[in-house]
């Protein structure tokens, strides 16, 4: 499109004069102005010419001024504008809308199965972020709504829409539920926080670990169940607020659950591992392990050489066996052989909660440690301190002492065999036997001593 200027000369052989050229893109948003200079004589392009030539074109909206007066001049200057010229009006551009989206807890938003980096810069390959714990109602995702945007306009003066931006759905899965403006996932149960590939969130109050727990996994801590399809390996732990399944077994590693154990092979610790559950333990074997237990501790196979503590331990098997270590009892021990032929010395405690006898062991050895330390001080200031500190030891082993009175029916049993060497304590009585004998049963007698009656 072009604009001549007016001719100031009326006949035929008159100069041309300066010639306004515009060119108005597709989209209606900018304008760009080229000048044809006037031969010689002709007359110039002038600012009012330029604005009149927008003007016949209904151009309206961004008129640039400072852009018009400079591309006057540098036409007046000779500037050759043969292939680009000056934008001398612009439109505003619509400001398209944001899409909604979907803002996690920051839980979900950490990847799993990389070690967490220590405060010291130190990676911690026993801590991967497997495990998202969350509480009941905690809010797991929000909803960001869309926004239309901004209109804009072109350079006739028509409003320009913009693109809205589009919306999004939050995907409430099981353990989940939407609040009640459907703007955010609430977690219904306390559990592992999950999201899947399609963003369905989802909290499940069981934690299935696929395989062994190691380095693979690092260790464990989960508010609800724990299922392990493998082992539980040497120095990795498994942590529940309620129970844990091992279909393995438990190799050196450790495992401390709220509610009950179960692990399908045998728990293996090599000195190493610490077992508590604050339900039953059910397994094939113990060895070299220590197992607390607040319910009873049943055992298919064998006890050797660990320290085991529950409500009762029951060892069921044919061929069942208790051989070294210490094992103890609120109300029963019980196995086929109890002891070994060679006189291995085994340790079976019956009558009080085995938690009584443990603190009254770490009292006294603390006891014995301030007596020793009471004797090397002669300053009057440190022993009055340490005389302090042996009365209230001492006060409190007789406390606990006075609680070794065995409950009613507190017993002992080896079915098959009980061997010298095996040391037996019910309530504050021991004994120790000196003969093998079979079908036996230690109980509290009438006397208050330890006696052997037949097994029932």
């Amino acid at each position: 499109m072009s604009d001549r200027g007016v001719s100031q000369e009326t006949s035929q052989n008159a100069p041309r004069n300066g010639e306004v050229q515009l060119t108005i893109a597709p989209d209606n948003m900018t304008v760009e102005a080229r000048i044809v200079p006037p031969e010689p004589g002709g007359a110039p392009v002038t600012v009012d010419q330029v604005l009149a030539a927008l003007a016949a074109h209904r151009v309206v909206y961004g008129i640039d001024h400072d852009a018009i007066a400079r591309l006057v001049d540098m036409a007046a200057k000779g500037y050759r504008m043969d292939r680009s010229g000056v934008v001398v009006a612009e439109g505003r551009r619509p400001v398209d809308g944001e899409d909604g989206v979907v803002v996690h807890h920051p839980l979900l938003q950490t990847p799993a199965g990389y070690p967490r980096v220590t405060d010291s810069g130190r990676a911690d390959f026993f801590d991967l972020n497997m495990v998202r714990n969350v509480a009941q109602g905690t809010v797991l995702a929000q909803r960001k709504p869309p926004t239309e945007g901004e209109p804009g306009c072109d350079v006739y003066g028509h409003t320009v829409r913009p693109r809205p931006g589009r919306d999004v759905r939050l995907l409430a899965g099981q353990g989940t539920r939407l609040s009640p403006d459907r703007q955010s996932v609430i977690a219904q149960v306390e559990g592992h926080a999950s999201i899947s590939a399609g963003g369905e969130v989802t909290v499940s109050p069981v934690f299935i670990v696929p395989g062994d727990v190691g380095y693979a996994t690092g260790n464990i801590d989960f508010v609800g169940t724990v299922i392990v399809r493998g082992d539980v390996t040497q120095g990795f732990t498994v942590k529940a607020g309620q129970n844990v399944e091992v279909h393995g077994g438990i190799m050196g590693g450790s495992v401390e659950a709220g509610g009950d154990l179960l692990v399908r092979y045998g728990i293996v610790g090599g000195r190493r591992s610490q077992i508590k559950a604050g339900g039953k333990v059910r397994c094939r074997f113990i060895e070299s392990a220590e197992v607390e237990a607040g319910g009873d501790v049943v055992v298919a196979d064998s006890v050797l050489g660990s320290r085991v503590s529950g409500e009762r331990v029951v060892v069921t098997g044919g061929r069942s066996s208790i051989v070294g270590g210490r094992v103890r009892a609120l109300r029963e021990i019980s196995a086929q052989t109890i002891g070994s032929a060679s006189g291995t010395v085994t340790e079976v405690q019956v009558g009080v909660p085995p938690a009584v006898r443990t603190e009254l062991e770490q009292i006294r050895e603390r006891l014995a440690q301030v007596e020793e330390r009471f004797g090397q001080f002669s300053r009057t200031a440190l022993k009055h301190l340490t005389a302090a500190e042996r009365e209230q030891l001492a006060s409190r082993a007789a406390t606990l002492q006075a609680q070794l009175v065995p409950v009613q029916g507190a017993c002992v049993k080896a079915f098959t065999a009980v061997y010298p060497g095996v040391r037996i304590t019910i309530g504050a009585e021991r004994y120790t036997v000196v003969d093998e004998s079979t079908n036996s049963c230690f109980v509290i007698g009438d006397d208050g001593s330890v006696v052997l009656v037949p097994a029932y």
